[in-house]
């Protein structure tokens, strides 16, 4: 912010700096511990859909977790006022008025492609790929804990931890029941690349 850029931005460089290169350090030390070539074979959901199902579910799923961001987002805001208060209004509310609009163009532009594109593909090879069918311990509520910690994960949004989990638990059943872990990367992806997009509205004209 003391530089002129939207608190978003530091969202983006801690991506690129903290949460990437530790889900990736772990899926090679994954690698070396379980002896395979490539971090590619630690996934072991790779049944494939028929191009049809994957973009239908996908898209079904999409609209669902749409539908449950916008019917929580009043119970998000309750949350945010009575739990989280004590946050700095910069941390709970996005807002990039008052931001050059270079500054906001750079922003938006990264979130495209860290936040849309790259660090849902990563995510995704290590939750759902690696993580999820590991969690052979929980029985029938795998895919149920997967949700919740991938909930977690996002500890820089504990006021939506109820939307996130409700909106991923269909995601998460429906990798975990197919076996396709590109229903996943295509579902995050989609979901992500949409927020972005709708972001360039905050853009002065």
């Amino acid at each position: 912010m003391k530089h002129g850029y939207p608190p978003r931005g530091s969202l983006l460089i801690s991506i690129v700096l903290v949460a990437l290169p530790v889900l990736i350090t772990h899926l090679a030390w994954a690698k070396k511990k379980e002896n395979v070539q490539h971090i590619r074979e630690l996934n072991s959901y790779q049944q494939k859909l028929s191009a049809g199902k994957l973009i239908l579910y996908s898209l079904g799923l999409v609209s669902f977790a749409f539908l449950v961001w916008g019917i929580t987002q009043p119970l998000n805001v309750l949350i945010t006022q009575r739990l989280f208060n004590w946050l700095p209004n910069w941390f709970t509310i996005q807002d990039m008025r008052g931001y050059s609009k270079e500054a906001i163009q750079i922003t938006l532009i990264c979130n495209l492609l860290l936040n849309g594109l790259l660090a849902p593909f990563i995510e995704e090879i290590y939750f759902r790929g690696y993580l999820l069918p590991r969690m052979e311990v929980w029985g029938k509520r795998a895919f149920v804990v997967n949700a919740l910690l991938f909930s977690l994960y996002h500890f820089w949004q504990p006021y939506i931890y109820l939307t996130l989990i409700i909106a991923l638990l269909p995601m998460t059943y429906m990798v975990w029941k197919t076996k396709d872990l590109r229903l996943s990367i295509l579902t995050h992806c989609l979901l992500n690349l949409i927020g972005a997009l709708l972001s360039f509205a905050a853009l002065p004209a």
